[in-house]
């Protein structure tokens, strides 16, 4: 994973106060196929990557420029 990316999603978890078993749940995934999305952003569609956004309100455009 892009430390950048790792470091964002951590700080959104943090700052949400979840868990990542938790995000998977709000992501509508099981919790190793989240794992794995998040691991290789590059496999997220535009409707995960902008559900993982919301749910950690991130701006899209800045998880896109980590990528």
């Amino acid at each position: 994973m892009n430390e950048k990316l790792k470091n964002v999603i951590e700080y959104g978890l943090f700052k949400k106060k979840l868990t990542k078993s938790e995000l998977a749940e709000y992501m509508n995934m099981s919790y190793p196929t989240m794992l794995n999305k998040i691991n290789n952003a590059a496999s997220l569609k535009i409707s995960e990557a902008e559900r993982l956004c919301k749910i950690l309100n991130i701006e899209l455009t800045e998880l896109l420029k980590i990528n």
